[in-house]
Parts: C-alpha cells; structure tokens; sequence
C-alpha cells in the first residue's frame, strides 16, 4: 500500500455506494466520524459501531470479506467474519444492543433502501 492509497479518503474505499451510505449512518447513528469509526483504536466508543457497520455492511452488501477488510482500514477477512459473528451473537444476547441495532436497521431501511427502491420503480 502506498502513501495515495493510506490517504484516499473512505469514500473511494469501495465501488458500491450503499457501503459508503451505511457507513455514513453508522457513524452518524454512534456520534462519530467515519474516520473515527476506521480508526485502528479498539477503544470501547469505536470498536462497537465499526462493528454493527461491517454487520449491516456485510448483510445489505454484496461486498466479499476480503473486499470489506479493505474497506474497513485493511483489516483480515477473519476480523470481518469475526466482528459479523459476534455482533449477532450480541443481538441475541443483549437487549440494549438488540434495540439499538434494531433502529440502526430502520434508519438504514428509512435513509438509503426505501430511497433506492422508489428511484428503482420496486
């Protein structure tokens, strides 16, 4: 990786524009920058929305592992899976987050699908 490439800004990071508009969200949703939220920090106020936004990435995108390990600062496609895998498990076990990842999951449908579907005609 280059010095161009560490510095193009996460909009560029990937050819889908829904990744960049959760990504948006997720970030607005938590109170943070996007650049925040790809921050290589693991502190508690980031690890936890780049979290639910590989979550909702991975399930609302046809985005592979590998290509959201890119997108999300370089990370493995085993963090991604990781990161998928335990989110989940956090809904299941965890009513606050279940709820907070409920209105992340409306906000996402109300802002960026229903939006898409209606420009599409479905």
């Amino acid at each position: 990786m280059n010095a161009t490439q560490i510095h193009t800004p996460l909009r560029q990071a990937s050819r889908d524009p829904l990744v960049t508009e959760i990504l948006a969200a997720v970030a607005e949703e938590f109170g943070l920058t996007e650049t925040e939220m790809m921050a290589h920090c693991r502190g508690h106020g980031v690890w936890r929305p780049r979290m639910a936004a590989m979550y909702y990435t991975r399930l609302l995108t046809g985005c592979s592992l590998p290509e959201l390990g890119r997108i999300f600062g370089g990370r493995s496609h085993t963090t991604v899976l990781r990161a998928f895998r335990r989110c989940r498990d956090m809904i299941e076990t965890d009513d606050h987050w279940a709820a907070r990842m409920d209105r992340l999951l409306v906000r996402l449908l109300e802002k960026i699908i229903v939006p898409r579907a209606n420009e599409q005609g479905i």
